[in-house]
């Protein structure tokens, strides 16, 4: 059974539109918000531990580029830490000193969590911000161009060479997107989840932004954001 099978089988009849966005949303004081959680790991994600402060970075990065494909604006977060029993003081203030400054980039206040030591890092990240715009993975009924928001292929480059993990960039919301996903699972994982979502659009991929085609291929995501806009937009760098 893949995630998305557990995913259905535990929670699909308790989570509306499971698939439906990168976030959840909910109605607060007459406004609608988007939430999101996730969860990290070496092991998992293929974050390499050797710079804390770029770790740190990315984690924020990764757990908010869930809320920038909703269309929401981070306002708000928490995360839970668990560090190794061998981790020296200087690396976990140095993770924290990231995960700081990921936040005032993006104008995100933290408001707490909890932090724990264990075998090995983990890591869970929750982040809440207002919705400025709808938008799902749902495709508009018109013909679209589907665009990128970077090049695609860094982190499976160095999942598969066991260099250091790349800096992510954090990338807003889209101003023209219609429908969008992020690339957490890789840039194949999320093409497959539009395709289940949209099940009357075909999808033709062309001039892709990637060195080699096959780092399309692996689990590390990239972070980016894969996304569609009206097709008679004036064509940028990187539409397919």
């Amino acid at each position: 059974m893949n995630e998305y099978e557990l995913i259905k089988k535990l929670f699909g009849d308790t989570v509306p539109d499971l698939f439906a966005s990168d976030a959840q949303f909910f109605d607060a004081a007459g406004q609608r918000w988007g939430i999101t959680c996730d969860a990290f790991s070496p092991d998992e994600d293929c974050f390499t531990l050797e710079s804390p402060r770029r770790l740190g970075a990315n984690l924020v990065i990764a757990t908010l580029s869930d809320l920038y494909a909703s269309g929401c604006e981070p306002s708000f977060f928490m995360h839970a830490i668990t560090f190794p029993h061998d981790a020296e003081e200087s690396w976990m203030g140095e993770l924290a000193a990231g995960i700081a400054s990921a936040l005032k980039e993006a104008g995100c206040v933290l408001l707490g969590g909890d932090t724990g030591q264990g075998k090995s890092l983990s890591y869970t990240g929750i982040g809440l911000g207002p919705q400025r715009r709808p938008l799902t993975r749902r495709f508009p009924d018109a013909r679209q161009r589907l665009y990128v928001s970077g090049k695609l292929g860094a982190l499976n480059a160095a999942a598969y060479s066991g260099v250091p993990t790349p800096a992510l960039t954090r990338r807003p919301t889209p101003p023209a997107a219609t429908a969008c996903i992020d690339t957490s699972g890789g840039f194949m994982d999320a093409v497959w989840q539009l395709h289940e979502l949209n099940p009357n659009h075909t999808i033709a991929i062309q001039d892709i932004p990637v060195d080699d085609i096959s780092l399309l291929f692996g689990g590390a995501g990239e972070y980016e954001l894969l996304f569609t806009a009206p097709y008679d937009e004036e064509e940028t760098s990187g539409a397919f």
